[in-house]
């Protein structure tokens, strides 16, 4: 069925070899002209589209935002309320069309500059960052791989302020995909049932994987705005409460066959998404530890009361205070600058890319690149997040001062992918071992490895 899955999809689209054509109406006629259309507010937002193209980047407008966030996060996470209206700002702002070139209404950024924005606003509120997963990485599928008149439709959706979230997951005891798209008559329906779908609850769109009657698996964009998605908060994990990070639910969801395409992790593509996918969520554990620093920083400023001291002291003039403070500000400062390391490195990637110049090696490689600072921001960050309990003592424990979140998030985050799964990787990799394995990470070898010899670390293409 594959085939005939991508045959369908070829024949709806276009063939427009001219990327340099799209304009502002035609993202508006793109975006009307879609198989299924959101509500009337994203109608408008489509018209918009042409004002927006105009519209530098607001930072005051960002950095007010990011105060906003910031306050209300630990009341919003006590009462359990979605941050819809903050994401609805953010969208309205522009962060979601971030990427998407300036000549297409976009801002053009860099993986970098979007990156460091990311982790900004995982400082002021993880659960908003973490929602950007799987819309920033399609975008960036789309961008690189899509052919013109698809690119130009989700270029066009992006600007218009359309919103995709995230459901690869499902709850079993393996790694199958039970959720199904097949056809009826002259439609394609998708049923099924999905977990750990972050940001799906707020979405327009969501990308997903999804067998086809022949067993194959696809990957695949529906649209929310349809009786047959629906979406529950029933996320139960002890971090990131506020994502959506729970069950949705397709049942005869119709399908466009344009948005349906086939996945295979040892492609260009299948190395872009696993990449970027791991690089978010490191953004936003970075960020988690920026915030825990700047809390605690504040905490320490206000206090007069040291143990082990009689009278009123000045806290933040302790030795070990200073020392704690200290360490949990480098290793915050590393975790963030690893992460922007990686995502220029990612940027040159891409310009490659654009070149013709760049190999699967090459994705390969920096997707590896991704793997290695894993670990290491991990480490960081969960450990900062526990030492900075030494600076206040027992009343810092306080559900007053909430500084169990920082860890709670972080932790939560980390335990996407297992971080000692990605060190075994690399070390086998290192070591000359498995290189076919880390496609999952988590594959071990059929048959004994045969003595490994060594990467020549000098040898010409060899990473240095």
């Amino acid at each position: 069925m594959t085939e005939t899955l991508h045959e369908a999809a070829a024949a709806a689209r276009p063939v427009d070899e001219s990327f340099d054509a799209f304009d502002a109406s035609g993202a508006d006629a793109a975006v009307q002209g879609s198989a299924v259309r959101g509500s009337a507010a994203r109608d408008s937002g489509a018209q918009d589209a042409t004002a927006r193209n105009a519209t530098a980047w607001d930072a005051p407008a960002w950095d007010a935002l990011l105060v906003e966030a910031a306050q209300q996060v630990r009341q919003r996470e006590a009462d359990h309320v979605l941050p819809r209206a903050l994401l609805a700002q953010l969208l309205q702002l522009g962060f979601g069309r971030v990427r998407v070139p300036a000549a297409h209404g976009g801002f053009g950024w860099s993986l970098r500059e979007t990156f460091q924005h990311l982790t900004d606003l995982a400082a002021a509120d993880s659960h908003l960052a973490h929602l950007f997963r799987g819309h920033f990485v399609l975008l960036e599928e789309v961008a690189l791989f899509a052919e013109p008149a698809e690119r130009e439709l989700w270029f066009a959706r992006a600007v218009a302020g359309d919103f995709i979230g995230n459901a690869q997951s499902e709850k079993s005891e393996t790694l199958d995909i039970a959720t199904t798209l097949t056809r009826e008559g002259d439609r394609l329906v998708l049923s099924g049932t999905k977990y750990y779908t972050t940001g799906s609850i707020y979405a327009d769109w969501i990308d997903l994987l999804a067998t086809t009657e022949d067993g194959d698996l696809v990957l695949v964009t529906v649209s929310t705005d349809q009786p047959g998605v629906v979406c529950e908060d029933d996320w139960d994990g002890f971090g990131q409460q506020l994502t959506g990070t729970g069950t949705t639910r397709f049942t005869g969801a119709l399908v466009d066959p344009a948005h349906v395409r086939g996945t295979d992790r040892s492609t260009v593509e299948g190395q872009l998404r696993q990449g970027l996918f791991q690089l978010v969520l490191l953004a936003v554990i970075a960020g988690i530890g920026q915030a825990a620093v700047s809390e605690s920083v504040t905490y320490v400023q206000g206090r007069r009361r040291l143990f082990g001291r009689l009278g009123a002291t000045e806290v933040r003039e302790d030795p070990l205070v200073q020392d704690t403070i200290g360490s949990a500000a480098s290793g915050a400062f590393a975790a963030r600058t690893l992460v922007l390391a990686v995502a220029e490195r990612w940027d040159q990637i891409i310009g490659l890319h654009q070149e013709g110049l760049a190999s699967e090696v090459d994705f390969r490689e920096a997707k590896r690149d991704v793997y290695r600072i894993q670990g290491e921001i991990v480490d960081r960050v969960l450990a900062l997040t526990t030492d900075l309990f030494e600076v206040g003592g027992a009343s810092q424990v306080s559900t007053r001062h909430g500084f169990d979140r920082f860890w709670r998030h972080a932790r939560t985050v980390a335990s996407h992918n297992p971080m000692k799964q990605r060190r075994r990787l690399i070390g086998a990799y290192e070591l000359g071992v498995e290189e076919s394995a880390e496609q999952f990470g988590d594959v071990a070898p059929t048959t004994p490895a045969p003595p490994a010899t060594p990467r020549d670390l000098t040898a010409p293409g060899a990473r240095r």
